[in-house]
């Protein structure tokens, strides 16, 4: 799979005319090539529904006179630059409009659009013979374009439906279209069908093209349906777009361990897909496809061609700023595994319903969360599902809400017993009948009627800095009470819950002065156990004193030293990749601080406009061989070291967004 690559959009409404009336087949080629590109997604059918091609089976753009998407591959190839095809899947407004039967019918009887504005896309129905329409499609383009170098299929979801064909299909089935969990159930079956389909018509073409298909988000706990049809994931992830700049973090770290080749996708736009005239600074795009190598992926940077076919080179040359710098750099990343210490098991994953048919939500409270206060904390880690091995790891942790079925306990005890540790937090392995599934040394009594939240005094040894006093935490707690475990704190409750007839002052009631006799966690053997849900409070307060706080417990949990040490601040990022096949571990230390500047779309838009200088940062690394030698990345130059209770620790001069350095091994 190519290092990096541009996602060339080009919805393009039938409109607008003189379609590729600029395109230069030389310079279209030679502008990605002088900015470093090595694939190029071009597109066969856009949202709109029209190909920018002769068809047999769609509609031709209107304002289209030639084959367009015949003249990119040729030109790109000869700049020895590949070109995957791009279809769009659920939206398509031509086959919307023609046949606007083919649509989905929401069970109140709407035609949904993807916004609930005039200029909003049209689902489509893959119970409909759109299906039909879209395979044909796609044979055609592999008919036509054997040369292309994979399929991209764009907008992969199906919205319940009550459309003639699904009811028609439902009622063969013997399913009631009126009955919520039978509408789930026939539209994951017409989902997985129209994965099926497409992957058939592909490999019945082509049996090694390389095949993706998009929803925006990669729902983790999907596994087995991601073996079954990706050849290789793409994570969309628009830091200024709604996806925020923690969106990829979360995502990487649970695909990178599932060994499947994968892109970040992260886009050239001020804000969102298909800005044209919108740029973010080069500054801003040097640091994601840094944090893309820092997370074990390759480059996608997402640009929108104009209707014309003319290449923005202001674009280009912020695009070949970043792939130059990922050029020089790819060396250090290829075959690279990340070294974790933490698995934080996905709350998404372990509530994963194979029935859900919609595009997963890019926000999980939970997990994101987990992954900024592991982040924040120069933790290592990766983000697991329930079929991931657990062994790898020092410290598990559940974090708020994860149940612990029969299965996940055997596998739990048995890591227990291995050595392993446990965090736990909130109502994560609690059953509503029974209390703790594990023995965590402490009785459950159930969640606090404290709605409004509740007080938290933690034990001296995970208080954050200076505060002795108890905490307001935003949550209930669970109420337990410690048996023969050691206790964590001590909650204190508030006079009464904040409620219409009940308040006072302008937030929270005060606390009462005594403690309520509940306990704030409980730790027994390997596990430990947090009564608040922290992870999901700390995504929706960002409570620095709850950031300083569940760091030292997870410290403590984790028991011994951490992987890795550095003086960054708290928005510094630190990864450490191991490459066996040549000795050495490289450490990624990155620095950015976005900004909020605006909100559109009710998305808050928080670019990066510049990159401070750090320097002198002090990093301390666990070492499990003998260090030959600590060098910058790319230039090589070598940093002392010193080597102590078998840690190696340097200091890098200078981190402006990010710098790289190799420690090396003796073989």
């Amino acid at each position: 799979m190519r290092f990096r690559q541009i996602h060339l959009d080009f919805h393009t409404s039938g409109l607008i005319g003189g379609i590729g009336s600029r395109f230069d087949a030389r310079g279209f080629a030679r502008a990605f090539k002088d900015a470093h590109v090595e694939s190029v997604t071009v597109f066969s059918k856009c949202h709109h529904g029209l190909s920018y091609h002769p068809t047999r089976v769609g509609q031709m753009h209107p304002g289209l006179g030639f084959d367009l998407l015949r003249a990119e591959i040729d030109a790109l190839h000869g700049e020895g630059i590949a070109t995957p095809i791009y279809l769009s899947g659920a939206w398509d407004e031509h086959a919307a409009f023609t046949h606007a039967d083919w649509r989905i019918v929401t069970p109140d009887g709407h035609l949904p659009q993807s916004r609930n504005d005039p200029a909003g896309w049209a689902y489509l129905d893959f119970a409909s013979p759109y299906l039909d329409y879209l395979a044909a499609q796609i044979d055609e383009v592999l008919d036509l374009y054997p040369d292309g170098d994979g399929i991209f299929i764009d907008i992969c979801s199906q919205l319940p439906s009550i459309s003639p064909y699904a009811r028609t299909k439902m009622e063969a089935r013997g399913l009631d279209w009126t009955s919520t969990k039978d509408r789930a159930v026939f539209g994951a079956e017409a989902l997985d069908a129209f994965y099926r389909r497409v992957t058939d018509t592909v490999r019945a073409r082509a049996p090694g093209m390389p095949l993706f298909f998009n929803s925006g988000h990669i729902r983790r706990g999907n596994r087995q349906h991601i073996a079954k049809y990706y050849s290789h994931l793409e994570l969309e992830s628009l830091p200024t777009a709604g996806w925020g700049y923690d969106h990829f973090p979360v995502s990487a770290r649970y695909v990178d361990p599932l060994g499947i080749p994968f892109l970040g996708m992260t886009g050239k736009f001020h804000f969102t897909w298909g800005e044209i005239g919108g740029y973010k600074r080069p500054e801003a795009l040097v640091y994601e496809c840094a944090a893309m190598l820092a997370q074990g992926a390759r480059c996608s940077i997402g640009d929108h061609l104009h209707p014309t076919g003319f290449v923005d080179a202001s674009t280009m040359s912020i695009i070949g700023a970043a792939y130059d710098w990922v050029e020089q750099r790819e060396a250090w990343a290829l075959g690279s595994v990340n070294r974790a210490e933490i698995g934080l098991l996905s709350l998404e994953a372990a509530r994963h319903d194979p029935a859900a048919i919609e595009a997963p939500a890019l926000k999980q409270a939970t997990d994101d969360g987990a992954t900024r206060i592991l982040l924040e904390a120069g933790l290592t880690f990766d983000v697991l599902d329930l079929e991931s091995d657990l062994s790898p790891y020092r410290l598990v942790i559940l974090p708020d809400a994860v149940p612990i079925g029969a299965g996940l306990k055997a596998k739990l005890e048995a890591y227990l017993a291995s050595g392993g540790r446990l965090l736990l937090t909130g109502r994560s392995g609690i059953d509503a009948a029974t209390g703790f599934v594990l023995d965590t040394g402490a009785v459950w009594e159930g969640t606090s009627p404290m709605t409004g939240g509740d007080y938290l005094l933690p034990t001296p040894d995970w208080r954050a800095d200076g505060i002795d006093e108890p905490n307001f935490m935003y949550c209930p707690s669970e109420r337990i009470k410690v048996s023969d475990g050691q206790s964590l704190g001590s909650i204190y409750d508030p006079y009464f819950d904040r409620t219409p007839r009940h308040f006072s002052g302008h937030i929270n009631v005060p606390r009462q002065p005594d403690p309520s006799g509940y306990d704030g966690g409980s730790r027994k053997g390997g596990i430990t156990y947090l009564a608040h849900p922290v992870f999901g409070i700390y995504t929706q307060v960002g409570a620095v004193r709850m950031l300083e706080m569940v760091e030292r417990a997870i410290g403590t949990a984790l028991g011994g030293d951490r992987l890795v040490r550095t003086s960054l601040p708290r928005a510094g990022r630190v990864t450490v990749r191991r490459q066996s096949a040549h000795h050495r571990d490289v450490v990624y230390l990155l620095h950015a601080t976005p900004a909020l500047r605006g909100t559109l779309w009710d998305n808050n838009i928080q670019p990066i406009q510049d990159l401070a200088t750090l320097r002198d940062i002090a990093v301390s690394l666990k070492v499990d061989a003998s260090v030959a030698a600590v060098r910058s990345v790319p230039d090589g130059a070598l940093l002392p070291f010193t080597l102590a209770e078998g840690r190696v620790s340097f200091t890098v001069p200078e981190v402006t967004g990010v710098a790289m350095v190799e420690v090396a091994y003796r073989p």
